[in-house]
């Protein structure tokens, strides 16, 4: 068997393992689709009309960029694990749509439920975006499935990037570029370019916390791509992320995040003389510390505790959705990305999943005496399902 029809022959294996578990992820994604958009569960039977009715009763409403943002994300998932998920035989194409038809179809149902619900809007707006969603989500996932067998990517460690490394350089891309709502706008522009140019002010800890999140970007571009395509591929990463940061509606680029940059940079060389083992337990330390710091900000306690929600993304669903959904990105790539470094420095998934929700969970019993601070089990259930989607989906033998 010559090289490219073993290759082949690898990425169809790990598609056909893919699909195995897409089907179980599907099931769960479909269950937080209907958590996070039926939340709090309150319903009105007292409005109860034939379905027809409450069908004609949708129409198009004005969407706010949190709900954009939401909507979007929410249904992504949906179209990567069901497009991956549908026999592999069938074509690209036929794919796609049925994702699509299921996504909206979904999307009605629940539209339709939150006409019963009080605190919920119902809109057509609303399909649409969860239908681009599933797009979206679909698309990405039958671009990646091709890798390897029917695309050709020059440069990339294997035939296909290795899915968790790529997961954490998106869920970062996503962090810092939501809403990904572009304008050309020359004023806005300009505002963009403020912070930098006139009277920039420079918070430390945020640059350290760039710093770090940066190097871990720089760790994963290491597992997917090879040495010589990884430094332009890091590049092209970082000059993006800010033009897009110039361009993107509600973005400007941050003072503290160039000087990160420049630090990476000039921190890589060193950091490539160190051993896999040694670099690995020093971006462990230093994401660790980062976590524990933004955990107890703003180190200032009440003499009274308050409470603890049980109720899993009780905040993260009221307020702005745009500036919850930027929160949720972030804390979900540090507690990812400090699983995946402990499991991948100690070969050892449980144990690292364990440590880390045991700190998140410490962090957010602590909370209830800081001010300003909500205390819940949102992020220590957030580090649990880091921890299985790391293992399903890692193609390290160590840390499955």
């Amino acid at each position: 068997m010559t090289e490219s029809a073993h290759a082949t022959l690898h990425a169809r294996r790990r598609t056909a393992a893919y699909q195995r578990t897409a089907r179980w992820l599907l099931c769960g994604v479909i269950g937080l689709i209907l958590y996070g958009s039926l939340f709090p569960f309150q319903f009105d039977t007292g409005v109860l009309h034939p379905l027809l009715e409450l069908a004609a009763s949708l129409a198009f409403e004005r969407a706010s960029r949190g709900d954009i943002v939401a909507n979007l994300l929410l249904y992504i998932p949906l179209g990567l694990c069901m497009a991956v998920a549908l026999p592999s035989k069938w074509r690209a194409l036929t794919k796609l749509a049925l994702t699509v038809v299921a996504g909206i179809v979904l999307s009605l149902g629940v539209e339709l439920v939150q006409t019963m619900e009080p605190a919920r809007v119902s809109s057509l707006t609303d399909v649409v975006l969860n239908a681009a969603g599933t797009a979206i989500g679909a698309a990405v996932a039958l671009t990646y499935v091709a890798v390897g067998t029917h695309l050709r990517i020059p440069g990339l460690v294997e035939s296909r990037p290795a899915p968790v490394p790529l997961g954490f350089v998106l869920l970062w891309l996503s962090f810092r570029l939501a809403p990904f709502v572009p304008t050309l706008d020359w004023q806005k522009i300009k505002d963009s370019l403020k912070p930098v140019l006139l009277n920039p002010t420079l918070d430390a800890f945020e640059a350290l916390r760039f710093l770090i999140g940066w190097l871990v970007i720089a760790h994963a571009v290491r597992r997917i791509w090879r040495p010589q395509y990884a430094l332009i591929v890091l590049v092209a990463l970082a000059a993006g992320t800010q033009l897009g940061r110039i361009l993107i509606v509600g973005k400007t680029v941050n003072p503290a995040e160039v000087v990160a940059l420049v630090a990476m940079f000039l921190l890589l060389p060193l950091m490539r003389r160190l051993t896999t083992a040694r670099r690995l337990l020093v971006l462990s330390f230093a994401l660790a510390a980062i976590v524990v710091v933004q955990g107890l900000e703003p180190w200032q306690f009440d003499a009274s505790a308050h409470s603890f929600s049980w109720v899993p993304f009780k905040n993260s669903l009221s307020d702005s959705l745009e500036v919850n959904v930027s929160v949720l990105l972030e804390k979900c790539f540090w507690y990812a990305s400090l699983v995946w470094l402990l499991a991948q420095r100690s070969g050892a998934l449980v144990v690292s999943g364990v440590v880390v929700t045991l700190l998140v969970g410490a962090l957010e019993f602590v909370q209830i005496w800081l001010p300003g601070r909500s205390a819940e089990i949102t992020d220590p259930l957030i580090v649990i399902a880091a921890a299985g989607l790391i293992g399903l989906f890692s193609d390290d033998g160590r840390t499955r």
